[in-house]
C-alpha cells in the first residue's frame, strides 16, 4: 500500500485546505479499504525492495538490542573481575559473578505466565506503549541502579522498532514529558541537563539506536579515519608533556639534558622558547583539523536523526519558556550539551566502542581525538582554561566559531512537530490486529514490579486503566535466573478497545470530512495502485490539459481494469468507475476543474512513489553497511565475554587446585576445553611430547605501534627500559610479564 506524508499539498492555489485535509488521512482509508489486498508491481512484487529494507531494519532494530545487553554485560565484569584481580572477592561472589556469563536457555513452563496473565501483559504493555506518560512518569521514579533495566526495556522493546514511526514518535513523547519534568524540578539553570540522572543516562541511550549510528558512520567516521591513519601524528600541546618529550629526545640522542632540568613547573615549562616553538605547528594543525571535522558535521545538517533534532528543539522550546530571559548562546550550550557532549564527542573519542573503527586508535591519534573533542565542547561553552590552561592557544579557533556553532545549533531545532502524523499511525496501527514485543520474560516482570512499587505515584486514580490491570495482575513475580531468561512474543491489544468503524467515524469528524471526502481518497488511491498495477498503464502520459480530457483519462483506466483478466483489478476497476460517478453526481468533484485536480493529485503520487525505489535502494545499500558494523561489533563484544568466561574458569580450577600446584597452573585468559583440568593434563602428556614453551618479547613502543598497547601510564623517560614477554606453557593457556631492564623478576 502506498502511503502520503500529511505535508504534501497539491500545489493548486485556493486548493490548499480541502487538499490537506485530505492528503492528512490518505494513507489510513486506503488501508482499511483495500488492506487484503496486494499491488502488483515492481515495489511489492516478491523480494521487493521495500520489504528487504523493511527486514534490513528490523535487524538493525535487534542487533542494537542485543549490543546494549552484552556492553552492560562487559561494563559490569569489567568492574568487577578488577576486584578479582586484585583477591578482593570472595568465592561464593565469584560463582554469582559467573552466572552472568550463563547462556540463556529456554525457561520452563513453569516461569512462563498462563495464559490468562499473558492477555493482562498483552493488555498492560499496550497500555504503556500507548500513554508514554506512564513510562515518562516512572523514569523520574527510578533509581540510577534501576534506570539502565528499564531503559533497556523501554528503547529496545517496547519501543523498539526503531525505523517505525508510530513507535519513534510515541518515544519521542515520552522523550518530551521526561524533559519538561526535569526542566520544571531543576532549580538552577546552571545545572540543567549536566548531572548524571536518569534523563541523562535515556539521551545517552537515545543516540545509541540504529539511526544515531547510522549517522555517526556516514557523517564522521571518515575524518576519524583520516586522523587514525596518521599514526605517528604528535599533536600535544600540554607544555609539561612536550617538555619532557624534548628532554627525552635530547637524552635518546646522547645530549645534554642541562638547559632541560627534570621536574619543572607548569610556568617554566610553558614559557621555555624550545617548547613554544614545538607547540605553534601544532595548534595550527590541531586548528585545521577541529574546523574540517565542525565543517562535515555542519554540511550533513540534514542528515542528521529527526530524533536527535526533535530533541534538541524540545530543549531549546523548554528553555526559552521556563527560562524566558536566558540569552541564545545559553540555550545554545544546552543543545549543544546534548548533541555534541552526549553524542558526537563520545564517538570521537572513542570511535571502536561506537562501531567507527575496526581496532583502537594507538597512543598519538587518540589524543588528537581528544583534543578535537575538548575543542568541539568548548565552543558550546565559556572555557575558562583554569584546569587545562594550555586549551587557551585553541582560543582563536573557539571565538572565530562560535557564532557559527550557535547558528548550527538553532537551525538543528528546525524540525517540523509529528503530532498529526502520529495521530493517523496510531488508528493505522489498530486496523493491523497484530502488534506484539519481543520480550524477555525479565523485562515482563522487572516492569511488572517496578510498576507496583510506585503505583501511589503513577495511577492514583482507582478508576485509573493502569491501575486496574495491576490491580487485576496483582504481585510481579520474581525474577527468573539468568540462564532462563527466554524471550517470549507478548501480542498488544488494548482492554477497552473500540471497533476500529467507531474510531474512523471519529477521525473523520475530528477532521471535518465527509462521507465524499472519504470516497475521494479511496478514489485516488484505487487509481494510483490500477496504474502501478498494469504497465501499459503507468507508462501512458497524461496530459490533464482540460477537466474532460482528465475525466477521460480516469474512465480509461477504471475500464481497462474493469475488462483484465485479474479478478482482483476488475473488481477495483468496477469499484472505482461507480465512485468516479458517484463523485461527479454529489458535487464533491467540482464540475469545473475537480477531475484535473484528481488527476494532478494522481501523478503527484506516481512521481513520489516511481522515485521511491532508487532511494530505498540507496538506503538498503547504507544500512547493510551499518547492519554488518553492528554485527562486528557484536562479534567483539563475544569475545570479550568469551575471554570473560575462560579466565573465571581458570580461576575456578586453580581454586580447586592443591595449593603445592598452584603456582604451575597460570591464571590465564583462554580455557576452552570444558573437561576437568587433571583429565586434560593426563591427555596432554599422552599425546603431546613435552617441550619448552617459547618465550617472545617486545617492547612497549613496538605494542603501541602493533595496537596492543592503546594507554600506558609508565613515565616517558622510562619506557625505553620496559618490556613485555609473551608465553603459551599449555594449549590455550597465556603468560604475560612486564620487565624493567636490570632486573631478574617480573614486575
Amino acid at each position: 500500500m502506498h502511503r502520503v506524508h500529511g505535508s504534501r499539498q497539491s500545489g493548486f492555489p485556493g486548493d490548499a485546505d480541502r487538499t490537506s485535509r485530505r492528503y492528512s488521512v490518505t494513507a489510513l482509508y486506503s488501508i482499511v479499504a483495500e488492506r487484503d489486498e496486494e499491488v502488483s508491481d515492481e515495489l511489492s512484487e516478491g523480494k521487493c525492495a521495500q520489504r528487504k529494507l523493511r527486514e534490513l531494519k528490523g535487524q538493525i532494530s535487534t542487533q542494537s538490542k542485543k549490543n546494549f545487553l552484552l556492553e552492560r554485560d562487559v561494563r559490569y565484569l569489567d568492574s568487577r573481575i578488577a576486584l578479582l584481580i586484585q583477591n578482593r572477592m570472595a568465592a561464593d561472589e565469584v560463582k554469582e559473578l559467573s552466572s552472568h556469563l550463563e547462556d540463556v536457555n529456554q525457561a520452563t513452563n513453569d516461569y512462563y505466565p498462563d495464559g490468562e496473565r499473558t492477555q493482562l501483559y498483552g493488555n498492560l504493555f499496550f497500555l504503556l506503549q500507548n500513554e508514554p506518560r506512564h513510562i515518562a512518569s516512572l523514569t523520574r521514579l527510578v533509581t540510577l541502579g534501576e534506570i539502565d533495566t528499564l531503559l533497556q526495556t523501554v528503547m529496545f522493546t517496547l519501543y523498539g522498532n526503531q525505523y517505525e514511526s508510530r513507535e519513534e514518535h510515541l518515544l519521542l513523547t515520552m522523550f518530551q514529558l521526561v524533559l519538561a519534568a526535569q526542566f520544571e524540578t531543576t532549580q538552577e539553570f546552571s545545572n540543567l541537563l549536566r548531572q548524571n540522572t536518569p534523563v541523562s543516562r535515556m539521551m545517552n541511550t537515545y543516540t545509541s539506536r540504529g539511526p544515531g549510528q547510522v549517522y555517526l558512520k556516514n557523517v564522521i567516521s571518515k575524518e576519524i579515519a583520516q586522523i587514525i591513519e596518521r599514526r605517528d601524528l604528535n599533536l600535544e600541546i600540554n607544555p609539561l608533556k612536550v617538555y619532557e618529550e624534548l628532554r627525552q629526545e635530547r637524552a635518546d640522542r646522547g645530549l645534554a639534558t642541562d638547559d632541560f632540568p627534570a621536574g619543572v613547573s607548569t610556568e617554566a615549562a610553558t614559557g621555555n622558547a624550545l617548547v613554544q616553538a614545538a607547540i605553534a605547528p601544532r595548534v595550527a594543525e590541531l586548528t585545521r583539523i577541529a574546523g574540517r571535522m565542525l565543517d562535515t558535521i555542519v554540511e550533513h545538517r540534514d542528515s542528521t536523526p529527526y530524533g536527535i533534532r526533535w530533541i534538541c528543539k524540545q530543549i531549546r522550546s523548554l528553555t526559552r519558556r521556563r527560562y524566558p530571559d536566558a540569552p541564545d548562546s545559553a540555550v545554545c550550550s544546552l543543545i549543544g550539551g546534548f548533541f555534541f557532549l552526549r553524542y558526537i564527542n563520545p564517538a570521537i573519542v572513542t570511535p571502536q566502542a561506537h562501531m567507527l573503527i575496526e581496532s583502537a586508535p594507538t597512543q598519538h591519534p587518540r589524543r588528537v581525538l581528544t583534543l578535537v573533542a575538548k575543542l568541539l565542547q568548548n565552543l558550546n561553552n565559556k572555557p575558562t582554561y583554569a584546569k587545562e590552561q594550555y586549551m587557551a592557544a585553541l582560543g582563536p579557533f573557539v571565538d572565530a566559531n562560535r557564532a557559527r556553532i550557535n547558528a548550527f545549533l538553532n537551525s538543528l531545532c528546525e524540525v517540523g512537530d509529528f503530532y498529526e502524523n502520529m495521530e493517523m499511525d496510531q488508528y493505522v496501527a489498530l486496523t493491523k490486529h497484530d502488534i506484539s514485543l519481543s520480550i524477555s520474560l525479565n523485562e515482563l516482570y522487572n516492569t511488572h514490579a517496578l510498576l507496583r512499587q510506585h503505583l501511589h505515584v503513577l495511577a492514583p486514580a482507582a478508576d485509573s486503566h493502569l491501575r486496574v490491570l495491576l490491580d487485576e495482575l496483582g504481585d510481579a513475580p520474581a525474577l527468573v535466573p539468568r540462564n532462563l531468561n527466554a524471550t517470549m512474543d507478548l501480542a498488544l491489544f488494548s482492554k477497552w478497545e473500540t471497533p476500529i468503524l467507531a474510531d474512523l467515524s471519529a477521525l473523520a469528524a475530528d477532521n471535518a470530512l465527509t462521507q465524499h471526502d472519504i470516497m475521494y481518497v479511496e478514489t485516488k488511491s484505487i487509481l494510483v495502485q490500477i496504474i502501478r498495477s498494469m504497465p501499459h498503464l503507468k507508462y501512458r502520459r497524461y496530459k490533464p490539459e482540460s477537466n474532460a480530457a482528465a475525466k477521460g483519462d480516469l474512465l480509461f483506466v477504471a475500464e481497462q481494469a474493469a475488462t483484465a483478466r485479474d479478478p482482483v483489478l476488475v473488481r477495483k476497476g468496477i469499484k472505482v468507475r461507480e465512485m468516479l460517478e458517484e463523485l461527479e453526481l454529489s458535487g464533491a468533484v467540482d464540475a469545473g476543474d475537480g477531475f484535473r485536480y484528481l488527476t494532478e493529485e494522481i501523478l503527484h503520487e506516481l512521481a513520489h512513489l516511481g522515485s521511491l525505489r532508487d532511494k530505498v535502494e540507496a538506503e538498503i545499500r547504507g544500512l547493510t553497511d551499518v547492519h554488518q558494523t553492528i554485527c562486528d561489533y557484536n562479534g567483539y563484544l563475544s569475545a570479550q565475554i568469551e575471554t570473560y568466561k575462560a579466565y573465571l574458569s581458570n580461576v575456578r580450577m586453580q581454586s580447586a587446585t592443591p595449593k603445592h600446584q598452584r603456582s604451575k597452573m597460570p591464571v590465564g585468559v583462554t580455557v576452552r576445553d570444558p573437561r576437568p583440568l587433571q583429565s586434560r593434563r593426563q591427555n596432554q602428556l599422552q599425546q603431546v611430547p613435552r617441550r619448552d614453551a617459547q618465550v617472545f618479547d617486545f617492547k612497549l613502543d613496538h605494542l603501541e605501534r602493533l595496537g596492543v598497547v592503546c594507554k600506558s601510564n609508565i613515565p616517558e623517560n622510562r619506557q625505553d627500559k620496559v618490556y613485555f614477554s609473551f608465553g603459551s606453557p599449555s594449549a590455550a593457556s597465556y603468560v604475560v610479564k612486564l620487565f624493567y631492564k636490570g632486573r631478574e623478576k617480573p614486575v
